[in-house]
């Protein structure tokens, strides 16, 4: 059974051991009183381990024992008197002795009890960095003070450097953090200025896009002027006029383009022999002869050199083909006195106005290619119109199907020239040819 001399305190809450108060171990060997276990046990952070506050060794509930105390101050039944040890004075001048080396160790004690529940409360909850700057600087000025070395010293040794290293890890990352800002504003400056060079260059881009859009559209202007200019140029040699037509000459060209109709042949002057041997035959009389479209011909259309050069063309496609056919008798009463015949009227040449100038094309793309094709179109008019518009001399180059047209001539007088019955010219078959409508 353990005794207790009278003053013997717990070590970290200095309260007096008693019946009241029992002291108590823990794993590492220190002793305390039941309510520091217990406060120890509460207070620290469930993501710590409860540690002994002199040693730092881990210990639970189950590890804390109870020591069994005898306060009567009397041990286990034998004792040896020490009252012949001694005189008093010797006894009592020791035990003074005692009493002034104890004193000294508990205000030590007390001191270190305080320093290291400082400690343990720092470590178990958030504090300010000017509390653990405090803190440490009471470690620091303990340990210069105290020349005794032992566990607890060692203990608050270590305390005040962790509390140095949570200082100086809580100015780097001050210093990290005021450096990480001063970097984020400059990156902001930088992003402020880019998106400001940026809205510069899209307005620069915009105005660039519409510079371009005028200089093409005059550069379009100024090649159709040059595309114009090389056609002026150009139509003195080609014998195209410089200057376009003008509409009416267009409505007139378009009109010109439509067929015109066919002339009507003169029955006047026909026997009734001739209408029973061929009454579909017209009979070429001067009125057709000197026949004139009141129309202006299409041929003239075209431009004279061209009708030049196709002129054999045309005289060889308009002579016709003939049937032949046996004249019928008639009796000599029928026939007519051989009288002067009546001369055919000279074919007269055929009235055409000059042809019109070829429309220019104001088109910026017109080419060699479209002329030929043009050129063919024409060609192609020209003999469609000849195939059905007849010529003025057709009845002198055709073969004579029937009587011949010219009478004995004998010689009368004037008087009697003018009384002798008018003889009509002898018709003629229609003619039939292959390209014939």
């Amino acid at each position: 059974m353990f005794s207790l001399n009278p003053g013997s305190l717990c070590d970290v809450c200095a309260e007096e051991y008693g019946s009241h108060n029992y002291p108590h171990s823990i794993s590492c060997g220190h002793i305390l009183c039941l309510n520091c276990c217990n406060n120890i046990l509460e207070k620290t952070s469930p993501r710590l381990t409860p540690s002994c506050p002199f040693c730092r060794v881990p210990f639970t509930s189950d590890t804390i024992r109870l020591i069994r105390v005898d306060f009567s101050g009397h041990g286990s039944g034998w004792s040896t008197p020490r009252a012949t040890d001694g005189p008093d004075t010797h006894i009592l001048g020791v035990g003074d002795d005692d009493v002034l080396l104890f004193t000294g160790d508990k205000d030590r004690d007390k001191t270190r009890v305080k320093l290291e529940s400082k400690v343990a409360r720092v470590a178990g909850k958030k504090c300010s960095v000017e509390e653990v700057k405090h803190l440490h600087q009471e470690l620091r000025n303990w340990l210069s003070t105290d020349k005794k070395r032992d566990e607890q010293t060692a203990a608050l040794e270590l305390s005040a450097a962790l509390l140095h290293a949570i200082l100086v890890n809580h100015v780097a990352h001050k210093h990290a953090s005021d450096t990480a800002k001063q970097v984020e504003n400059t990156l902001r400056d930088r992003l402020s200025a880019v998106q400001a060079e940026k809205e510069e260059l899209e307005q620069e881009l915009h105005r660039m896009r519409t510079q371009s859009a005028a200089k093409s559209a005059e550069i379009q202007t100024l090649r159709a002027e040059l595309s114009r200019h090389k056609i002026k140029v150009a139509a003195p040699a080609l014998g195209i006029p410089a200057t376009p037509p003008s509409a009416t000459s267009l409505a007139s060209a378009q009109s010109g383009l439509t067929s015109p109709p066919r002339p009507q042949s003169t029955t006047a002057f026909t026997t009734p022999r001739s209408r029973a041997t061929s009454p579909t035959s017209p009979t070429p009389s001067p009125a057709r002869a000197a026949y004139t479209p009141s129309i202006a011909s299409p041929l003239s259309r075209i431009n004279s050199a061209y009708a030049a050069t196709h002129g054999h063309t045309r005289s060889a496609s308009a002579i016709p083909m003939h049937r032949s056919m046996t004249p019928a008798a008639r009796p000599a009463s029928a026939i007519p006195s051989p009288a002067q015949p009546i001369p055919h009227a000279s074919a007269k040449p055929r009235l055409s106005s000059p042809p019109p100038a070829l429309k220019m094309s104001r088109s910026t793309s017109s080419s060699s290619d479209e002329k030929e094709k043009e050129k063919q179109r024409n060609a192609q008019r020209l003999q469609l119109m000849e195939r059905w518009i007849p010529t003025v001399d057709a009845a002198s180059t055709s073969p004579p199907t029937g009587p011949p047209t010219k009478w004995p001539h004998f010689a009368t007088s004037h008087g009697s020239a003018q009384h002798a019955p008018f003889v009509p010219p002898t018709r003629y078959k229609t003619p039939f040819s292959v390209h014939s409508p």
